[in-house]
């Protein structure tokens, strides 16, 4: 009997073993209502990040996993980031499966919610194993159908070698001295009208909430620069050429800017979207920004006839 009355002859003390398995029982749970709800604290999580609370949870460390799995370190850093340019493809799906084994976690599941959300959709319908339904037909079923594809591919092949002769046998194009936006094409945006049209090379380009909304601004490292929801009005500059991406719930919600001058919206209206590049909507926002200069600063033909006509 203790000082406060309390009678501890019948307790029984918990041992070491029987501790440390309790510990991994409780943080088997937390780690599998993170990956349930997709949520850590109340913020809703992408499938990079629930992969990294898992981890924590867990209390399992980066370097051992590598060490085990025999996936580099860099590897695992940067599928929990979601910055993939690293992981050479085909192989994102075969990681993600060995990570997932080693966290206790569905692998499937895993597999077809990350790769949604990166959109590396392709790698997926390369790479997963395609479910048969119903019953295989006999290969000599398939013969009309290859052969209705070879004839409709030697029609496209003519069909695209007389419109490349017709090309060639006309006039030269002029080339026009707008902007043109190309995909990829970061390091030339200027390079070919630079003698041309005058464009600002460092825009103001930013991003505006046209009404309340969730947005995340990330670095080429991963670094989070922003991670919020932002009110109707709020605005925010990202750095220009530097791998900068921008993700958020509603891509309708946000639009870009130069100015007083909008760019166009951020995404599809109540759509999410993923690691839009800040580099790539420069190359648009200089475009729109050159025509919209060019139309301001071009004479109305009424004004002009009453000159000459003075």
């Amino acid at each position: 009997m203790d000082d406060n009355g309390t009678n501890r002859s019948n307790v029984m003390p918990i041992s070491p073993v029987a501790a440390r398995q309790l510990d991994a029982h409780e943080r088997r749970q937390r780690a599998d209502e993170i990956f349930q709800s997709g949520q850590y604290e109340g913020e809703e999580l992408r499938m990079g990040q629930v992969l990294r609370r898992v981890r924590e949870s867990l209390g399992l460390d980066l370097a051992e996993i590598a060490r085990v799995s025999r996936i580099r370190e860099n590897f695992l850093m940067a599928i929990e980031r979601m910055e993939l340019q690293t992981i050479a493809k085909g192989y994102l799906v075969p990681y993600l499966i060995a990570y997932s084994k080693y966290l206790g976690l569905p692998e499937q599941d895993v597999v077809q919610r990350y790769t949604r959300e990166c959109g590396a959709v392709e790698e997926v319908k390369t790479s997963a194993p395609v479910p048969k339904i119903g019953r295989l037909n006999k290969k000599s079923a398939n013969v009309p159908l290859i052969a209705a594809l070879i004839g409709a591919l030697v029609l496209f092949i003519a069909g695209g070698v007389t419109a490349a002769v017709l090309m060639n046998k006309g006039p030269e194009e002029v080339v026009s001295p707008t902007v043109v936006a190309v995909s990829g094409a970061r390091d030339s945006l200027f390079a070919e009208s630079a003698t041309t049209t005058a464009v600002p090379v460092d825009l103001p380009l930013e991003i505006v909430a046209v009404r309340q909304g969730w947005l995340e601004i990330r670095g080429s490292d991963g670094t989070i620069f922003l991670s919020r929801t932002m009110a109707e009005g709020e605005n925010y500059f990202p750095r220009l050429k530097a791998g900068w991406t921008v993700s958020a719930r509603n891509g309708g919600a946000f639009e870009w800017r130069v100015g007083d001058l909008s760019v166009g919206p951020l995404g599809p209206e109540g759509a999410q979207v993923f690691s839009v590049s800040v580099d790539d909507q420069l190359v648009h926002a200089a475009e729109v920004s050159a025509a919209a200069v060019a139309a301001a600063e071009a004479v109305p033909p009424a004004a002009a006839t009453g000159n000459a006509a003075q």
